[in-house]
């Protein structure tokens, strides 16, 4: 049996603590079995973090050269086992890093010593302390050499490649290893704020929460899944218990070289951990070298402090809002507004309410008028509090436009942009109103900017994808869609929205499988019923188009509101362009609905002619110049045509 390790210390990394005589390893104080050559292996490697322990080294320590054994498949083994009991991966490695062909190294701090990052920074300060202090002669020539890099000097030199400055980077899921599911939350919510705040730098792109959440559990390389959201370098996280306090991890890693810029690890009071992130932010910028404004390093010092139990309630709401369902959607709102109630002047509870509320009804032709002005009310208190929210600013934009102020509209999705460039949110909807105003090149660059920042957010790509469709490139809005449904098949938002462009191209047996798949996977909700309803119609199966007319019908009654966005395209669908209008007028009256959108939908387009819809878009300020000549209104002659062909079926 190969010799133990003799030492006398007490080593700590993270939330371990190994006894070298005893042979005891802990973990927040429980003792956790590991094997002899696992233990061994890890001793040796906590002798010298940071230098690499050689294969051929670790065989003479712990194979006998009488032992006849499969060696590399035995270290394998015992490498494996190690870091099962770690919770490491070799992956995406926190403690143990592998170097094929070579051997290992131990990459996180030991009883506090430095991060790999921080010694090499003092590596580079010495360096530059002795070519001051040293012989001009031999500065000026090592200077040049180091200047030219001859032959790799400075790599060698300083043991270092250059690899800044870094312009984009994600925030990957932080991992929950507090083995308390009830914590998920927390290590979301962090993935998200840390997110939220890497992009308000100008100069950095920062893929959306959503799209990195996408990599959730996944067990893939991390040059892939840079690779897949084109960033340069990413951000991994964790959190675990360290007995009644938190131990939050960081490693920013450049993934072209698989370098550890930077490591750090926080040990908080579950109490403080907003005031951590800020911190977290401008170390993780001054690692990747990254340009930061005045007005940036302003906004990022800038303290949000609340109190514990409003920012667990926020952060609690954030969770749910990610997850997207109507259920989630209430569930957010309820801890928005709890966060308040703890914090009446916590400004982001506010913006994320005043979101929630505006986006959320925008489908809806009068039962979202309350909804709307508490959006704005919120809206307006978020302003108040802490106007440089980026998520303020595309709320107001969306509550603007729903309010027809379109120049007031811009200048907020603008001003959204300029906070945050990496919020894809706000890019999405800027695309949407400049669809709306028929400015399309506009909108494809916005639209294509959201898709770079949302590579893998089923939810970007899907909205911004509608420009294309408003504009006439069928085709083209069909292939995203298609896109969407290959990282999510079940993603109702991309059945919908293929549905209608089906329908749009005459593709009508496609639409209704589409629209039907829709209703299997949200329920029988208003927008995919009148959809549907429509593409019943135009396909001649008018019967089954009147059944999810009278179910839309039935439910307006009971609400005692003049019905939603599918009524009216149902209607639309069936040729009645009385009704349209009637229910359109309502809209208008009432100041409500999807009539802001009115000129990018394409399933109104046979009413273009219609001098009533002109006199609409005229009333409400969207642009007419595209429409064809006016003609007199075909609703009666339509209706009455529609009857006929009842009548032969």
């Amino acid at each position: 049996m190969a010799p133990q390790i003799q030492a006398s210390r007490v080593l700590q990394f993270a939330a371990f603590e190994i006894d070298l005589r005893t042979g005891v390893l802990r973990k927040s104080g429980a003792r956790i079995k590991l094997q002899e050559q696992p233990f061994q292996i890890l001793a040796m490697l906590l002798e010298r973090p940071g230098d690499v322990l050689t294969r051929e080294e670790l065989r003479e320590k712990l194979w006998s050269a009488d032992t006849f054994v499969d060696f590399d498949n035995g270290l394998n083994t015992a490498i494996k086992k190690l870091r099962d009991t770690l919770g490491d991966s070799a992956d995406s490695p926190r403690f143990i890093e592998t170097l094929p062909k070579r051997g290992y190294r131990f990459i996180y701090p030991v009883n506090g010593a430095r991060t790999p990052a921080e010694e090499q920074a003092r590596r580079i300060t010495w360096w530059r302390a002795r070519w001051v202090v040293g012989s001009l002669g031999i500065v000026a020539v090592l200077g040049i050499l180091l200047t030219a890099n001859v032959a790799g000097l400075r790599e060698r030199v300083l043991g270092v490649r250059n690899v800044g400055p870094i312009d984009s980077v994600a925030v990957l899921p932080c991992k929950n290893l507090t083995g308390d599911s009830e914590q998920e939350f927390l290590s979301d919510g962090l993935t998200d704020v840390l997110t939220t705040h890497l992009a308000q730098v100008k100069s950095l792109t920062v893929p959306s929460v959503t799209s990195s959440m996408y990599f959730k559990g996944e067990h893939k390389k991390l040059s892939e899944i840079a690779r897949e959201l084109r960033v340069q370098a990413v951000v991994e996280p964790s959190v675990q218990r360290s007995g009644q306090r938190l131990l939050f991890n960081f490693q920013l890693i450049h993934t072209a070289t698989d370098r550890h810029l930077w490591a750090k690890s926080y040990e908080v009071d579950p109490k403080n951990v907003q005031a951590l992130l800020p911190a977290v932010t401008r170390e993780i910028l001054e690692a990747m070298n990254v340009k930061v404004t005045l007005e940036e390093k302003f906004r990022l010092s800038s303290s949000r402090e609340t109190t514990p139990e409003a920012y667990e309630a926020y952060m609690r709401g954030r969770y749910h809002l990610r997850k997207g369902t109507e259920t989630d959607r209430f569930k957010a709102a309820e801890l928005f507004n709890k966060a308040i109630e703890i914090d009446p002047r916590f400004a982001p509870a506010y913006a994320g309410l005043a979101a929630l509320l505006a986006h959320g009804g925008a489908y809806l032709v009068g039962a979202e008028v309350s909804d709307r002005a508490l959006a704005r009310k919120w809206a307006d208190k978020a302003m108040e509090l802490e106007p440089t929210l980026a998520e303020t600013h595309a709320a107001l934009g969306w509550l603007d436009s729903s309010d027809w102020n379109w120049k007031g509209a811009e200048e907020h999705y603008k001003r959204a942009i300029e906070l945050n460039a990496s919020d894809a949110t706000a890019h999405t909807w800027y695309s949407q109103f400049l669809a709306s105003m028929r400015r399309f090149e506009e909108a494809f660059a916005q639209s294509q900017i959201a898709m770079r920042l949302g590579p893998a957010d089923p939810d970007t790509i899907t909205h911004a994808a509608f420009s294309y469709l408003a504009a006439g490139r069928i085709d083209q809005a069909i292939a995203y869609w298609q896109s969407v449904l290959e990282l999510d098949p079940n993603y109702w938002g991309a059945h919908t929205f293929l549905g209608r462009a089906y329908v749009k191209k005459g593709m009508y047996k496609e639409g209704i499988a589409a629209l039907e798949r829709t209703i299997e996977l949200r329920g029988r909700e208003g927008i995919a019923l009148g959809t549907l309803a429509n593409a019943y119609a135009k396909a001649g199966r008018r019967d089954e188009a009147l059944k999810l007319l009278r179910e839309l019908e039935e439910r307006a009654r009971k609400r005692g509101t003049p019905g939603g966005y599918g009524l009216v395209v149902a209607y639309a669908g069936l040729g009645d362009g009385e009704k349209v209008f009637a229910l359109l007028e309502k809209s208008f009256e009432r100041h409500t609905g999807i009539i802001f959108l009115l000129k990018s939908e394409p399933l109104f387009e046979p009413f273009d002619s219609d001098p009533r819809y002109r006199d609409l878009l005229i009333r409400i300020g969207l642009p007419t110049e595209s429409l064809p000549p006016q003609v007199t209104p075909v609703a009666k002659s339509t209706q009455t045509q529609g009857k006929k062909e009842n009548k032969k079926q």
